[in-house]
């Protein structure tokens, strides 16, 4: 088990935190730590990273487990390559749309009645704003990321591009912050209580409080992005080094999400 210990003070306090709360996290030098907050957001990270390594996608953070200590507290936390370069700037959907319209992209899709009209809205402000091509199956990919995996947490704040400010361009950034997927607020969806119970009122963002529903209307409009390749044995492998942080009820219970959303999703695997 690794053991990081932190400067409290220099914990960075982020504007674009996650909807149920700012998790602690710390930038040094080329790092980023980031602690448990609610449940096992850092089991989250780390097994999703691992079997996106056994997928299609190419472009997407990695996260191994750590110990962080910091202000007299211990908690579980995970370590990240911070990828984005010293002239590049991260810039959320959410606060492209004000800086261009001076109002809210969350409310701008509130008020639109159909999930068609709210993704086809944001792919349209988006390609015109910042010249990208392919944000339709750029969003695509990370619904189809959320609703296999469960994240709650795909907020408007939490969808952003990279921006170069040398050559004033555009660029996706990669896949990243899957922390409160497999049910890992242990608040919102306590340990003890039946995994089917929980996944029928955990909400998705930002199209539709329904996976499938926002899934379904991404793929007939930018067709299927994700591929996936891992077997069983390999899930087991994903939580290879888990259990010394972990109980065996927290990893027994996000091992059977991931077999439940293999069988519920099978058309993604190849």
């Amino acid at each position: 088990m690794k053991i990081i210990k932190l400067d409290y003070e220099k914990r960075v306090r982020s504007q674009n935190s996650s909807s149920k709360g700012n998790q602690p996290k710390w930038q040094v030098k080329k790092n980023w730590y980031k602690a448990d907050f609610m449940g096992y957001e850092t089991l989250a990270e780390v097994v999703i990273s691992r079997l996106l390594k056994l997928s299609n996608l190419n472009d997407f953070v990695e996260y191994e487990p750590v110990m962080l200590e910091y202000e007299d507290k211990r908690a579980v936390g995970c370590i990240s390559v911070n990828f984005r370069e010293k002239n590049m700037s991260l810039i959320t959907l959410e606060h492209l749309y004000r800086a261009y319209n001076g109002k809210s992209l969350s409310e701008a899709l509130g008020r639109l009645a159909e999930v068609r009209d709210r993704l086809e809205f944001t792919v349209n402000f988006n390609e015109e704003t910042t010249g990208l091509k392919n944000v339709g199956a750029y969003l695509t990919t990370l619904i189809e990321l959320d609703a296999f995996f469960l994240n709650e947490d795909r907020h408007t704040n939490n969808i952003a591009l990279l921006y170069n400010e040398d050559s004033e361009q555009y660029a996706f950034a990669p896949v990243f912050d899957n922390g409160l997927a497999l049910l890992s607020d242990l608040n919102d969806y306590p340990a003890d209580e039946d995994i089917f119970s929980c996944m029928k009122r955990i909400k998705a963002k930002p199209f539709s409080t329904d996976f499938d529903e926002q899934l379904d209307v991404a793929e007939e409009l930018y067709g299927c992005q994700v591929r996936f390749s891992f077997t069983n044995k390999d899930v087991e492998s994903a939580f290879e080094d888990m259990d010394e942080y972990y109980d065996g009820a927290v990893i027994s219970r996000a091992k059977n999400i991931l077999f439940q959303q293999m069988r519920k999703y099978g058309y993604m695997f190849e």
